[in-house]
């Protein structure tokens, strides 16, 4: 099979279905060259970046069902992509909190600046996801009732729940750590600061399952899904800026006090460099999937007609 069979899987699945037929049989009658291969790998990146080319030859109403389950999806995957932005910027905040970092910021306005923005943009990314996703939480809730699918109820309890149980394992494991306990001190941090990171990480993995299941499996008025679009852009927009001011953050440490950055005051004693590299990082990979996302969410909406069901 040809490099350019391969590439034509990358495509949609609506897009395959409509096209596929017709660019084998292209390519059966002039087998293309690298070059060609290349521009239909940037097609496929663009088909499912503009998803609404490929449902152009649909009848109007399995255009808009396509192209408003594939704005929820988008939403959704808006709504997770934050949360593990949120996880990272849960890092940066352990990172500074320390007072060596916050006597930076105060002496240095490139870092005091930049921890700044970090703060304002978590704020507007906080306010955001509450304007967009609260009409859908209670428009969740009211299907629930409506059509009493009570497990929907449940899943929307379940960060709830989760997060009682990360204090609850919190909680105990600063019992365990008390100075009156004895545990062997080569191994006891490695075990606290492995459970407590897991337990973590479990309890936002399972919430946000929770939450997005909940959400795909209730009736959602399409006025809902538009609205929460321009949120999203903000949450976005919020995101990349704290990343930004954290990347800035970094630069602006290691020019002014670099005996502190290339220090070991990192989380749980680890080095700084490495902890903020692992932030950056992580909050890009967030903030590009959400971008990709957004992007995706604007194509589905652009489909859809001017006045909504």
């Amino acid at each position: 099979m040809s490099i350019e069979r391969y590439v034509l899987r990358l495509y949609p699945r609506a897009w395959r279905q409509r096209y596929e037929e017709e660019v084998l049989a292209m390519l059966e009658d002039c087998p293309g060259s690298l070059l060609d291969s290349v521009d239909l790998f940037f097609g496929a990146l663009d088909a499912h970046l503009h998803p609404h080319l490929g449902a152009t030859g649909l009848a109007l109403y399995e255009r808009m069902k396509q192209m408003l389950s594939l704005l929820r999806r988008s939403l959704l995957t808006i709504f997770c992509a934050y949360i593990g932005f949120i996880l990272a910027g849960a890092a940066f905040q352990k990172l500074t909190e320390d007072a060596n970092f916050k006597e930076a910021a105060q002496m240095h306005s490139l870092v005091g600046l930049s921890f700044n923005l970090v703060v304002i943009g978590a704020f507007v990314a906080l306010l955001t996801v509450i304007a967009g996703g609260l009409p859908i939480v209670l428009a969740v809730i009211k299907s629930a009732l409506t059509q009493k699918r009570y497990g929907s109820l449940f899943l929307l309890a379940v960060p709830i729940l989760a997060f009682a149980l990360f204090l609850c394992t919190t909680f105990l494991l600063e019992a365990l750590d008390a100075p009156a306990n004895h545990f062997a001190p080569v191994w006891h941090m490695f075990f606290f600061r492995n459970i407590f990171i897991s337990t973590l990480l479990a309890a936002a993995i399972v919430s946000t399952g929770a939450v997005c299941f909940a959400v795909a499996r209730s009736e959602i008025p399409e006025k809902l899904l538009r609205f929460a679009l321009l949120p999203s852009i903000l949450t976005t927009l919020s995101m990349a800026l704290i990343l930004l001011a954290t990347f800035v953050w970094g630069l602006g440490l290691r020019g002014s006090v670099p005996q502190l950055f290339n220090s070991n005051d990192g989380m749980f004693g680890t080095s700084t460099s490495l902890s903020w590299l692992r932030i950056v990082i992580a909050m890009a990979i967030t903030t590009a999937l959400a971008v990709i996302s957004l992007i995706r969410g604007i194509s589905a909406h652009s489909a859809l007609p001017t006045t909504g069901a």
